[in-house]
């Protein structure tokens, strides 16, 4: 029972806390409560020392072969500006369109790959689609008919009231000219600010 006891108590240990103790990315509550950890486990205290000599080992190291490889003063900030400016693959629509078929071509490996049978999976696709199908030509045909009706309102409130004198038709028209102005105005500053 008491084996039991101890591996229960050491399956409990905070052993992933031990790499962050190492490099002092701990709150000082945290790390003062994992020292008395320390001080009474056994194994944990094994575990830093342990991590500590792998550190030790691994910066001996580094300065040997940091003293063989002579890189340049500038070398991080040349590779840092180098990484941030090459995103080209992430700005590129052609990219995302192709992950994108990559991902649907990987989506139908994958089921036929997981199903029993092929035949059903063919089937829930074609189920799935078709569905879509129907609300999508549902979606359409509410449009369409909405675009109807307020064309119809529409239309009649123009022959009644608008185009029965001259000043609405020019106040109109006016309208008309100034909010395609403002539109094509902010569409050509969209696309500069895209391009810088």
């Amino acid at each position: 029972m008491s084996l039991q006891n101890e591996q229960v108590k050491h399956s409990e240990c905070p052993r992933a806390e031990i790499v962050e103790y190492l490099d002092g990315e701990l709150f000082p509550r945290v790390e003062f409560d994992l020292e008395l950890h320390f001080a009474n486990c056994g194994i944990c205290f094994d575990e830093l020392n342990s991590q500590k000599k792998v550190s030790t080992t691994l910066e001996i190291l580094l300065e040997e072969e940091s003293e063989l490889i002579n890189l340049p003063e500038n070398f991080t900030k040349v590779v840092t500006v180098n990484a941030e400016s090459d995103l080209t693959g992430l700005r590129s629509p052609q990219e995302r369109s192709k992950a994108l078929l990559i991902c649907v071509i990987l989506f139908v490996l994958i089921a036929f790959g997981f199903s029993v049978k092929g035949e059903i999976v063919i089937f829930a696709v074609e189920r799935f689609s078709g569905q879509i199908f129907a609300v999508g030509s549902f979606v359409l045909h509410l449009f369409y008919t909405l675009a109807i009706g307020i064309s119809a309102i529409f239309g009649s409130l123009t022959d009644k009231f608008i185009f029965s004198s001259t000043v609405m038709i020019i106040f109109i028209i006016t309208s008309f000219v100034t909010s395609f102005y403002t539109l094509s105005r902010m569409v050509f500053r969209y696309n500069h600010t895209q391009k810088t």
